[in-house]
């Protein structure tokens, strides 16, 4: 029950996390495409902070946690990147599909190679929450594929966003959980200074500019921040407490589900029929994996 418990609060922070960020990026001050840059920026700087104070700001990661946590850093900005690029190339409903799957997939098809196991139950069940996804981000009067390399950030997504589940995991298997927070610190340390490099290059003198806040951006930033460090914190510690591919269900469709159902409370947007039986499927799916 203690797990599960965790699992629900991790989900709810990851949906705070996405429902604050809509929220930030429409109430940011400046230019559209540099609000994902200070988002990661400074979320990343209070994420690896917080990793320190839970260390005791004794920074020691063996050598697999410096390597791994290098290669998360790399894989956390290329799929920053290819979600702007993404969003500015296509749907935004098959990007998300994209994203979510392989969040999924990926982790469930390297934890096989490991000896992991499900019950054949839950394989269908995880089947059914696929499905699910498409019915809940299906839009009827979506945008079209403006660039043919849309599709080719869509599949980066896809494997990027398994990966950054796959080395949290691997981290644990090799090193053990008494290195987690030194794989967090490297992560988003490492995140956050390239995201800072990249607006360094972009705006050379400019950059910092970019940085300025309005009162209402600023208070969704910084509860951005604190979601965001709680969520990855609460990841790390039930990665060894369960299968990653029942986790990793869990985190990316119950953030969804609950992110449907926060948008249709706070911003009125409404639900289409296909839209309504997909989150009436990752439900029973849910409910399924949890189960058998």
């Amino acid at each position: 029950m203690i797990t599960a418990g965790l699992i629900l609060l991790m989900i709810v922070m990851y949906t705070a996390q996405s429902l604050f960020c809509k929220l930030y990026s429409v109430k940011y001050p400046g230019e559209a495409t540099d609000s994902s840059s200070v988002f990661s920026i400074v979320v990343g700087a209070t994420i690896a902070m917080s990793g320190l104070i839970v260390c005791g700001f004794q920074f020691r990661p063996h050598g697999a946690t410096l390597l791994l946590g290098l290669l998360n850093a790399a894989v956390i900005v290329g799929y920053n990147l290819c979600m702007v690029q993404a969003s500015t190339g296509g749907p935004y409903s098959i990007q998300m599909v994209c994203v979510l799957s392989g969040g999924i997939l990926v982790p469930a098809l390297f934890s096989l190679t490991l000896g992991d196991r499900l019950s054949w139950m839950q394989w269908i069940a995880v089947l059914g929450i696929l499905i699910s996804l498409v019915l809940v981000n299906h839009r009827a009067q979506d945008q079209q594929v403006k660039r043919k390399s849309f599709f080719v950030h869509c599949v980066s997504l896809f494997f990027l966003n398994g990966m950054y589940g796959i080395l949290l995991d691997v981290q644990q298997r090799l090193t053990g959980t008494e290195d987690k927070e030194e794989m967090i610190i490297l992560t988003y340390a490492g995140a956050a200074l390239a995201s800072l490099g990249l607006m360094l290059c972009k705006h050379r003198r400019r950059c910092f500019s970019s940085f300025r806040q309005t009162k209402q951006s600023l208070v969704f930033l910084c509860v951005c921040a604190v979601a965001s460090t709680l969520a990855i914190h609460l990841l790390v510690c039930i990665i060894p407490l369960v299968n990653i591919t029942v986790l990793y269900t869990f985190d990316n469709a119950g953030v969804l589900l609950l992110s449907v159902i926060a948008s249709c409370i706070f911003f009125g947007e409404k639900l289409s029929k296909i839209n309504a039986v997909g989150c009436v499927l990752m439900l029973i799916g849910l409910t399924v994996i949890s189960v058998f």
